[in-house]
C-alpha cells in the first residue's frame, strides 16, 4: 500500500504541475462548480480562459541540458508504473520549450480553464482540452514505452481509463481514473472504500446538493479582496479541522472514519476526536477560517507577462491582528523599485513596540483555557515562555526607535582588471530607519571602538569607511557612512549616493513588514561576463540564466483582514 501511495503522489505532482504552470471552455451548459461541494477543503479554479500560448511564449525556458541524465537515473531504479508517469512528465517538460508543441502534444486550447478541488479526501483535477485524441495518444505512447497499461471502465455515459496504482498483492485497490467528457479532461483517484456516487460526482455526472456554484462563496471572496475575476483559490481551515476532529462533521470526516474502519485500524486521530477537542479546535478555526489566493493584476501577451497575486490568511482574532499591526515599521521606497534594482530587501519592525506586541499575543494565546489535552499541553508550554519576552524587551532597548532596515544592490558590473575578472562598479545601499539615527549611532559606538572618534549627524559629511576598516583593494569599493533624514545609511557608488540623498525627505510611517525583489537578468548577466572573461565555461545547468529575463517581488504585511502575502512576477520573451 505504501508503494501505491508513492505512485499516487507522483501522479498528483505531475497533474498539479501541469495545472499550476498552464492553469486556465467547457460547454456553457455544464458548470463544474455544480459538482464541487460548498464544504470542499481545497479549491482552485481558473474561472476565465487563461492565455496559455501567450504566457508560454513570454515565459523564460528553465529546463536544463542535463535533464535527460536526471530522467535516465530515475528510470533506472523505477518500476513500470513510475516510468509511465515519468514519461508523461518528461514529455511535458520538453514541450515547455515550444508553446505550439505543448498545445499540440497535450491537446490544450490556446486559452483554457482548469480546476482542482477535493470531494472531501478525494482529489479532482479538470483541465479543458480541445483535442481529446491527443490525450489518448500521449497515454498510449507512455504505456507502450513503460509497459504499464490500463483497464477500461464505464460509468453511465462516460468511458474512462483506470490505471492501478496499488500492487496486485495489496488488499485494497487504488486507481488513477482518467476520463474526457464535455470538453474537459478529468483526473481523480478511485479506491475500494469509495462509493460509485463519489466517482460519479468527480466525473461530472451527479451534482452535489449544496454546491459551490450556489453558495456565493466565490463571488463574495473576489469582491471582498478585490481579486481579478479570472481565478480564485482557497484552503478552508474550518472544514479541514472539522474533518480531523469529528467522525461525521462533514464529507472529509466521514471518509476518514470509513477509511480507518476499512483498514481495521485504531482511530489514528482519537486523541483529538473528543467533544472538548472538537470545540477547542473549532474555535481556533473560526478565528482563522481560510487561506485565500487570487490575482490582483493579470496582463499577458506573447512578448511580456505580468502577474500579481495576493494570499490572505484570514483572521477574526482582532487581539492578535492589532498586536501584529502595532509592530509594522517602515520600509524605504528604494526597496520597491524593481525596475532599477538588481535585488532589494526591506524589513519594517518598530523595535520599541515589539516586546509589548509579543506580550499581547502571548496573553491571547493563553485565553481561553483549553480543555483539549494536546492544546492544554501546548498552552502550558507557552505560559512558561514569558521570561523570553522579558529578555527580548531588554535587548530591544539598544535599538529603541528603530523602525526598519533596508538593503539593495542597485547595479554592478564585472570587467577584466589586471587580467582578472573583478567588480568594476558597485552601486549599493544599506539603511537603518530610526526616529533618532544620531542616538542610534551613538549607541552603536559603545560596542565598536572604531567609531569612538566619529561625530555623525544629518549635517556632517559622509564618513569614508575605508579609513576605519580595512577593505581589500580587489573589491574596488569605497563605502560611506552618513545620516540622511531619519536614516542611518551606508552606500557605495553614484547610484547608491543618489538613493541615499533621496532618503533625506522620506518621513517614517507604518507602511509594511517585509518585502524582497529580485531581477534575474541583472543579477546573472555580470556573472556570465565574469565566466567569459576568466575563460571558464558556464555550467550547462546554468546556461538558461543567460536569457532568463524575469523580475520577482514578494511582500508580507498585516491588515484588518489577516496576514497578507503579495507576489509579483514579470517575464519578457527572449529577444
Amino acid at each position: 500500500m505504501k508503494k501505491a501511495l508513492i505512485i499516487a503522489a507522483v501522479a498528483a505532482a505531475g497533474a498539479a504541475g501541469a495545472y499550476f504552470i498552464n492553469q486556465h471552455n467547457a460547454s456553457t451548459a455544464y458548470n463544474v462548480l455544480d459538482y464541487v461541494p460548498a464544504d470542499t477543503p481545497i479549491f482552485t479554479g481558473q474561472l476565465e480562459p487563461f492565455p496559455l500560448k501567450d504566457y508560454l511564449a513570454s515565459a523564460p525556458v528553465t529546463s536544463t541540458p542535463n535533464s535527460d541524465e536526471m530522467f535516465a537515473e530515475l528510470y533506472t531504479d523505477s518500476t513500470a508504473k513510475v516510468n509511465f508517469f515519468l514519461n508523461i512528465f518528461k514529455t511535458y517538460q520538453d514541450s515547455l520549450k515550444d508553446a505550439d508543441l505543448l498545445i499540440k502534444t497535450f491537446g490544450f486550447p490556446e486559452e483554457l480553464r482548469a480546476y482542482f478541488y477535493t470531494l472531501g479526501l478525494m482529489p479532482v483535477l479538470k483541465i479543458e482540452v480541445e483535442n481529446p485524441q491527443a490525450v489518448w495518444d500521449l497515454l498510449d505512447k507512455s504505456e507502450l514505452e513503460s509497459g504499464f497499461t490500463h483497464t477500461k471502465g464505464t460509468l453511465q455515459t462516460v468511458n474512462y481509463r483506470a490505471y492501478q496504482l496499488s500492487d496486485d498483492t495489496d488488499e485494497q485497490k487504488v486507481e488513477l481514473i482518467i476520463a474526457q467528457d464535455k470538453g474537459l479532461l478529468t483526473l481523480t483517484l478511485n479506491t475500494s472504500y469509495n462509493d460509485q456516487t463519489l466517482l460519479s460526482t468527480a466525473l461530472g455526472l451527479t451534482p452535489v446538493e449544496n454546491s459551490l456554484a450556489n453558495s456565493g462563496v466565490i463571488e463574495q471572496t473576489i469582491k471582498k479582496y478585490n481579486f481579478d475575476q479570472s481565478s480564485l483559490a482557497f484552503i478552508n481551515h474550518i472544514e479541514i479541522i472539522k474533518g480531523l476532529t469529528t467522525s461525521d462533521g462533514n464529507q472529509l470526516a466521514r471518509q476518514l472514519t470509513s477509511l480507518a474502519a476499512y483498514f481495521d485500524e485504531e482511530r489514528p486521530l482519537a486523541d483529538i476526536q473528543t467533544p472538548e477537542c472538537a470545540a477547542d479546535f473549532a474555535g481556533i478555526a473560526e478565528n482563522w477560517p481560510r487561506t485565500v489566493f487570487g490575482y490582483t493584476h493579470l496582463d499577458i501577451n506573447k512578448n511580456e507577462s505580468t502577474m500579481e497575486m495576493a494570499t490572505i490568511v484570514e483572521s477574526k482574532n482582532q487581539a492578535v491582528l492589532n498586536a501584529l499591526k502595532t509592530i509594522r515599521g517602515y520600509i524605504p521606497e528604494y526597496t520597491a523599485d524593481i525596475e532599477n534594482n538588481v535585488f532589494a530587501m526591506g524589513l519594517g519592525i518598530d523595535v520599541s513596540l515589539l516586546a509589548g506586541s509579543l506580550t499581547d499575543i502571548w496573553s491571547d494565546l493563553q485565553t481561553p483555557s483549553y480543555t483539549c489535552a494536546p492544546l492544554a499541553e501546548l498552552q502550558a508550554e507557552i505560559s512558561q515562555s514569558g521570561e523570553s519576552i522579558g529578555m527580548l524587551s531588554m535587548g530591544a532597548n539598544v535599538a529603541n526607535g528603530v523602525k526598519g532596515i533596508g538593503a539593495a544592490v542597485l547595479d554592478y558590473t564585472i570587467s577584466q582588471i589586471n587580467d582578472q575578472p573583478m567588480i568594476e562598479n558597485l552601486d549599493a545601499l544599506f539603511t537603518i530607519s530610526s526616529d533618532n539615527p544620531e542616538l542610534l549611532f551613538n549607541s552603536v559606538k559603545m560596542f565598536s571602538p572604531e567609531f569612538q572618534h566619529i561625530q555623525l549627524s544629518s549635517t556632517s559629511q559622509p564618513v569614508e569607511l575605508g579609513g576605519i576598516f580595512p577593505i581589500p583593494a580587489q573589491l574596488n569599493i569605497a563605502p560611506k557612512l552618513a545620516i540622511k533624514g531619519n536614516h542611518l545609511v551606508i552606500y557605495n557608488g553614484e547610484k547608491g549616493k543618489k538613493a541615499a540623498e533621496n532618503l533625506s525627505t522620506e518621513k517614517l510611517s507604518q507602511n509594511g513588514i517585509y518585502n524582497f525583489s529580485f531581477d534575474f537578468k541583472k543579477t546573472f548577466a555580470p556573472i556570465v561576463t565574469a565566466a567569459e572573461l576568466s575563460g571558464e565555461p558556464m555550467p550547462e545547468e546554468a546556461m538558461f540564466l543567460i536569457d532568463y529575463d524575469a523580475r520577482m517581488k514578494m511582500g508580507f504585511d498585516i491588515n484588518d483582514q489577516g496576514l497578507v502575502f503579495d507576489s509579483y512576477m514579470n517575464n519578457k520573451a527572449p529577444e
